[in-house]
């Protein structure tokens, strides 16, 4: 991940992923990963 931009709460939301719900955190890395490599504009 590079150049990624959070709000706060985005954030601290984030770092309560890693703790409290793997599943959630697995799907939003797969997002950010697929934006990265495809843009905004196509979808996974």
């Amino acid at each position: 991940m590079s150049n990624l931009v959070w709000t706060p709460i985005a954030w601290s939301e984030y770092l309560s992923w890693q703790v409290e719900d793997r599943k959630t955190l697995k799907r939003i890395n797969e997002l950010i990963r697929d934006i990265e490599r495809n843009g905004l504009r196509e979808g996974i």
